[in-house]
């Protein structure tokens, strides 16, 4: 008799290969990785949970502080982010010069208006508007920024605890400092394209970043994982990734794969711009709705087509603030909330598609903010404040 040899059973069951299958049309999808099924294993839940428009505020107005013959007005939602450390609070800025604190927590159904307090502004320049809003990471100070000055704000008491004027036209700014931060850093931009590194621990101006183009910079934003690098995008279209140890030149330059390296990023002034993918890509918004997604490493332009975003009226006519979309954290690296004129779109952004509910409100979404710890998003609308949340399909 033939010997043979023994192969135990659970070797035998390793040796036969993973079949995986498209249910819905019935076909194989071929070999892919480990990272990549969980992926979609993730979208095809949310695929089947959708986020629809939860809880909102009520509408309110307020007296006009520009102009008292208009009397009473809907002060404009601008910008807006949610508190890192409890997620109760959502910090937002408004059109006719106000900041206000909602409380959101789950045992509100209607988010109510804790605190209003007036931003300091120049009375003559009726477009000094505030342009971005933001908390430092244990949720005890936020900063607004208006045209020319980033304002510090204590929570406890409302009160401005330091401002910091700047000899420009302030576009944006963001916080790079978290609970680990060595550098409490906040980067500033402004119309002649510089942008200025704030330390928090003494309230001055650092170092200062020239861009060689010298034209406005609205969008900006911290590598979620290196606290000396941030992105920028101006209003020639240009896309450039930055180290605040090289300070006289950018890093790298985002473009097409195949096209010269001075083609511009973008065919329009770039206005909104995220890390995703954990700081490995980055997606970008232009003025007209035009959306590209990029790769970090080569700095090249990833092979994926995206819808173009109607803006709203707010978001088209407005020239000194950014476009405030949001991305998922953590558990859903491919999400893209991104506000419109017809409502809140809701995107994989791998493929493009729109999740089930995607613009369900259909009201004008001026801005965005998502709690990555509750796994919801936030939106303005007019003077509003409306909440997406998962729900069963």
């Amino acid at each position: 008799m033939e010997a043979t040899s023994y192969i135990p059973k659970s070797q035998k069951q390793n040796r036969n290969p993973n079949i995986l299958l498209d249910l819905h049309f019935k076909r194989s999808i071929g070999n892919i990785s480990s990272v990549e099924y969980k992926r979609r294993i993730i979208l095809n839940e949310l695929y089947h949970l959708g986020f629809v428009s939860d809880r909102t505020s009520l509408p309110a107005i307020y007296f006009n502080p520009i102009d008292a013959l208009d009397g009473y007005v809907r002060d404009d939602i601008l910008g807006m982010e949610i508190d890192p450390k409890e997620s109760k609070c959502l910090l937002v800025i408004s059109r006719y010069n106000s900041v206000s604190i909602f409380n959101v927590s789950k045992n509100n159904k209607i988010f109510d208006q804790m605190v209003r307090m007036t931003i300091p502004h120049d009375p003559i320049d009726n477009n000094g508007t505030p342009n971005s809003t933001h908390w430092l990471f244990d949720g005890t100070v936020f900063t607004v920024c208006t045209m020319d000055s980033i304002h510090f704000w204590d929570l406890c008491n409302g009160q401005i605890i330091e401002t910091i004027k700047l000899r420009t036209k302030v576009l944006n700014h963001v916080m790079a400092a978290n609970k680990f931060s060595v550098n409490k850093y906040v980067a500033v931009t402004g119309v002649e394209g510089h942008v200025y590194i704030i330390d928090m621990r003494h309230g001055i101006v650092v170092m200062t970043i020239n861009n060689i183009e010298k034209t406005p910079t609205r969008a900006i934003c911290w590598h979620p994982t290196n606290e000396l690098q941030y992105i920028t995008g101006n209003d020639k279209g240009n896309v450039y990734l930055w180290d605040t140890r090289i300070q006289k030149k950018w890093i790298s330059k985002f473009h097409s794969q195949g096209s010269y390296s001075s083609a511009p990023s973008h065919s329009f002034p770039v206005v909104g711009i995220r890390f995703f993918n954990n700081g490995n890509s980055i997606m970008t918004i232009d003025k007209e709705g035009g959306i590209k997604t990029w790769d970090v490493g080569t700095g090249f332009l990833r092979p994926n087509y995206y819808m173009p975003i109607p803006f709203c009226d707010l978001n088209r006519n407005h020239i000194f603030k950014e476009y405030q979309f949001a991305v998922t954290e953590t558990l859903k690296d491919d999400m893209a909330f991104l506000p419109s004129k017809n409502g809140m779109r809701i995107m994989d952004i791998e493929t493009g598609v729109n999740l089930p509910k995607s613009n369900d409100v259909s009201i004008p979404i001026n801005c965005a903010t998502y709690d990555s710890k509750n796994h919801c998003v936030y939106g303005g609308s007019e003077d509003l404040v409306k909440l997406w949340a998962p729900a069963i399909k």
